[in-house]
């Protein structure tokens, strides 16, 4: 028998899609899966690389949490059966869905994709959502209750930077309307699905985004400008996005639902460029 915590979501149980991080560093889904395990949850961590799942849920049980590591790509539906199921099997249930995923293709503009590379993009940050929804959304039925957190990006919201990546913006804005979709289809069966729009946040994947596709020295001009051109003078902080998730996951939150909730400084507000 799991030991309940008292905390925000004590005895929930959650699973987080992008729960690990690549390289050094903190990232929003294991900012996520921490936090939502120090509030009480287990919590299952779900990711592309294992190594990058264990070491999300090894962070977690030197807190004193509880977590399972689990391997899956989000564009295979197999996959995302097997992650579901084995969360179930542990759990006995699935209270809270956490999507984290996305990738931003090869590049930015309108020829730097080839077919293949869109569909990849697509596959990944929006036909995944869906498919986890598919799989987890009926285990929420026969508790009739479920928390559904997807995240989203500002590039759905605005172009900054005057060089669009047209995949990756596309996706995140269908993974709004995609959780408004959810939103209203479930809204009288104890389901709420709301969506967080992280702005510019620090982290390993987006710094290490810029430098994959940019010349060094166009890089680092533009990982500075994030800060310089922040209202608040700094970016966000993986912890930012994770309070949004656990807010959003609460059961004492059940009258919000549908909703978008920006977490970026007020950049969008002045929507400035680099």
């Amino acid at each position: 028998m799991i030991e309940k915590k008292r905390g925000r979501v004590s005895g929930r149980s959650a699973i987080v899609f992008g729960g690990g991080v690549a390289g050094d560093g903190l990232g929003n889904g294991k900012a996520a899966a921490m936090l939502l395990a120090r509030e009480g949850a287990w919590v299952a961590v779900a990711d592309v690389v294992m190594d990058r799942a264990e070491d999300s849920c090894a962070a977690i049980r030197a807190e004193g949490g509880t977590a399972i590591p689990l391997l899956c790509d989000v564009s295979d539906p197999a996959a995302v059966a097997a992650a579901v199921a084995q969360t179930k099997q542990t759990f006995g249930g699935i209270d809270i869905l956490v999507n984290n995923v996305g990738i931003g293709g090869p590049g930015a503009g309108l020829f730097a994709y080839e077919e293949a590379d869109w569909d990849r993009v697509f596959a990944v940050n929006i036909r995944g959502v869906f498919t986890t929804a598919r799989h987890v959304v009926p285990i929420m039925l026969e508790k009739g209750y479920g928390r559904i957190v997807n995240i989203s990006s500002t590039a759905a919201l605005r172009v900054t930077n005057g060089n669009p990546s047209y995949a990756y913006a596309a996706s995140k804005a269908a993974v709004i309307q995609l959780t408004q979709s959810l939103a209203l289809e479930f809204a009288r069966l104890g389901i709420r699905a709301n969506c967080v729009v992280p702005g510019m946040i620090d982290t390993p994947h987006a710094s290490a985004a810029f430098r994959r596709r940019l010349p060094r020295e166009e890089a680092d001009r533009i990982i500075a400008a994030r800060t310089r051109t922040s209202p608040t003078g700094s970016q966000g902080s993986p912890w930012d996005i994770a309070q949004s998730v656990l807010f959003l996951s609460e059961e004492a939150v059940g009258y919000v639902n549908g909703a978008a909730l920006v977490v970026d400084g007020g950049f969008t507000l002045a929507t400035p460029g680099w």
